[in-house]
């Protein structure tokens, strides 16, 4: 059976892995100099993307691909943080 992907398409994805790092590499750069763990940035982002409207922890913990219980910490700690109100 031959592979479906050739050359081309490797090189692509290889050239896309390397931007996603990048940017992950960025992202979690800054957000250690703002004081934030990576998860709690990306916590924030995705709760900001909601504008107007209440983001349920069962929605942000999908988006995070974090278990229910863990996206529930995550937020206690970003509002004891003064962060996010519940």
């Amino acid at each position: 059976m031959s592979d479906p992907i050739d050359d081309e398409d490797y090189c692509a994805l290889a050239l896309f892995r390397r931007q996603l790092r990048s940017f992950l590499s960025f992202s979690e750069g800054a957000a250690a100099e703002a004081g934030l763990t990576a998860q709690q940035h990306q916590a924030l982002l995705a709760i900001r993307a909601a504008a107007e409207r209440s983001l349920p922890v069962g929605e942000l913990a999908d988006q995070l691909h974090l278990r229910p219980h863990s996206a529930t910490g995550l937020v206690d700690r970003l509002a004891r943080l003064g962060l996010v109100e519940r």
